[in-house]
């Protein structure tokens, strides 16, 4: 009996410092990894959800920008990182085409890492230079059947969600292109606007800006629907092409060993911040459909992503640069 009793008393103990450190938590600044540049989606969701927490909690947060192997480098850190609920990946679905393109021995991002909450959607637009002929989706198909090849793709990189969008875009529409990979979105934009390639899928809220002064023309939205901040531009359901659909999460993500009640007290501080007028305000106006969702939503979106895109890059044979 005496040892039974102990082993009780050491679960209790267990089960009491786990809940003893959820209360207190955090007693410390916290880390949030964005693994892109700052000026993006996730990075804008980080700033605003870490000024709101460290208000809340009165414990900084700071947003460290690890950027790196399609956002592998940075996921990577925070799984390696202390499974103690400061540190914590802000991220996008290109984790879902990361884990099959970079899967390595020393890391696994389905495994190692836990899905904690979706904070809202985007979606990418096809975009051509204002020199191009093109003025909508069917003078861009119309060319691209009779020219198989001939026209040229823009993506950030071999890999990238733009060079799966356009393998989607390919076999949906039953079109070739000529994929011109880049090393980043900016050198792409810049070449697409000069007239160097011919098309791209870029972020709308990112390319908005391009759009608006005139240097680049937007053909659609690929999407099912139209973008609710960019009414006036067709989708590609619109235009008689389905089935097509770049919209992207963008979440937090964990540790995959954080304890539970750690997790659920960052859940309900990040969700509540994301609910906040204000900031779910500015997110939309920044072109993101803040839609926070729950931990177990998002694990099936994520795992369901990581199959779907698998796929898609065994299909195409896309092999990491």
């Amino acid at each position: 009996m005496g040892r039974v009793w102990k082993l009780c008393l050491i679960s209790l103990w267990m089960f009491c410092s786990v809940g003893a450190q959820a209360a207190d938590f955090p007693t410390h600044g916290l880390r949030f990894v964005v693994p892109f540049s700052p000026g993006t989606g996730m990075d804008r969701i980080a700033r605003l959800v870490g000024e709101d927490l460290t208000a809340k909690w009165g414990q900084p947060v700071v947003v460290e920008n690890r950027l790196g192997a399609a956002g592998h480098i940075g996921a990577q850190t925070v799984a390696q990182s202390a499974a103690d609920g400061y540190t914590v990946l802000v991220t996008a679905s290109n984790i879902s085409i990361t884990a099959t393109l970079l899967r390595s021995p020393s890391f696994d991002a389905m495994n190692d890492l836990a899905p904690l909450l979706i904070a809202g959607y985007g979606d990418s637009t096809l975009v051509v230079s204002s020199k191009a002929r093109f003025n909508s989706l069917a003078d861009v198909l119309q060319y691209a059947r009779a020219n198989p090849g001939k026209l040229t793709f823009a993506t950030p990189g071999t890999g990238s969600p733009m060079h799966i969008q356009m393998a989607l875009f390919e076999q949906v529409a039953g079109v070739k292109f000529l994929h011109i990979p880049y090393k980043g979105t900016a050198p792409a934009i810049t070449d697409l606007i000069g007239g160097q390639v011919d098309m791209m899928f870029v972020a709308t809220h990112t390319v908005m800006p391009y759009v608006t002064a005139g240097q680049l023309k937007a053909i659609a939205v690929a999407a099912p629907k139209r973008n609710p901040l960019t009414p006036n531009i067709p989708s590609f359901a619109d235009e008689g092409v389905n089935d097509i659909s770049t919209e992207a999460w963008y979440g937090f993500m964990v540790p995959a060993k954080t304890p539970p009640d750690v997790a659920r007290k960052l859940y309900e501080g990040i969700a509540a911040a994301l609910h906040k007028p204000a900031i779910k305000g500015d997110l939309q106006k920044f072109g993101l459909n803040v839609k926070p969702s729950t931990q177990d939503e998002m694990r099936q979106i994520v795992r369901a992503e990581y199959e779907r895109y698998a796929a898609v890059i065994k299909q195409n044979n896309i092999a990491a640069e």
